[in-house]
């Protein structure tokens, strides 16, 4: 067994080296004073980081994407609720079909269905990257509500809600005020899929700009003419927000109820 336990320990810490290492790189280049991405940093400066907020593309497209997110998680938790309930709870012709539809995003690549949604609003004279990209962002975040909340629900003790329609309260009511409370880990689960799913989205929202961008896109725009360590900065911050929202889950609801 001792074989066996070093050799495991071997291949955690190898793979927790490779997650973190890139990590580390970004984050230390960051700080480079020069004026090219460097590694170990030839000096420290913060002034990367005060570029950051000094462009006003950058905020301007955080922001964006903070909305697009938050709508667009907001829409699909709804959407995957209720697509949920109906697949684990009701048998009807084509649950199926359905269920698989609804997965169906997640099996295309997101090239393609970037590609396609231009090619649809293009026809249909849609020029708005609101719309487009709203659309687009809910059909990448609802499979992953549909599947999180079908699990969940799967779970959940469907006796403590009809205990209380029995004693009177109304279907609507008692999914409310009992189901929603109890498969609230599953919620907020469902809900930090689709918010990363949406905000980092670069592949296929790419295809969908016209006069507003988000913020993986306008990151590659710059990227691409400029070589400074701005970008690593960026990286750095989102990262540090990252651990933040992780942390906040953990002392909500715990990590293990989210991700058991």
């Amino acid at each position: 067994m001792k074989p066996v336990g070093g050799f495991a320990w071997s291949v955690t810490f190898f793979g927790l080296l490779c997650m973190l290492t890139p990590l580390v790189v970004v984050i230390a280049s960051s700080f480079n004073a020069g004026v090219e991405v460097a590694f170990p940093p030839k000096g420290f400066s913060f002034k990367w980081y005060a570029n950051v907020f000094a462009r006003e593309r950058f905020l301007k497209s955080f922001q964006f994407s903070f909305l697009l997110a938050s709508a667009s998680t907001a829409i699909s938790l709804v959407l995957g609720l209720l697509s949920a309930t109906a697949i684990v709870r009701h048998r009807f012709f084509g649950r199926d079909v359905a269920s698989t539809a609804l997965s169906s995003p997640l099996m295309a690549p997101q090239v393609v269905l970037g590609m396609s949604l231009l090619i649809f609003l293009s026809q249909a004279g849609i020029v708005s990257s609101v719309i487009g990209l709203g659309a687009l962002h809910l059909i990448l975040t609802l499979p992953y509500t549909v599947r999180v909340l079908t699990a969940t629900l799967h779970r959940f003790p469907v006796s403590l809600e009809e205990a209380a329609i029995i004693h009177g309260a109304p279907r609507v009511v008692a999914f409310t005020l009992i189901t929603v409370p109890v498969i609230k880990p599953g919620i907020v689960a469902a809900a930090i899929f689709a918010f990363v799913t949406s905000f980092d989205n670069f592949t296929a929202s790419q295809f969908l700009i016209w006069d507003r961008t988000t913020l993986p896109v306008e990151i590659f725009a710059y990227a691409t003419t400029e070589s400074d360590p701005t970008v690593a900065a960026i990286s750095a911050i989102l990262v540090c927000v990252t651990a933040f929202v992780v942390v906040l889950v953990e002392r909500w609801v715990g990590l293990e109820t989210v991700t058991g």
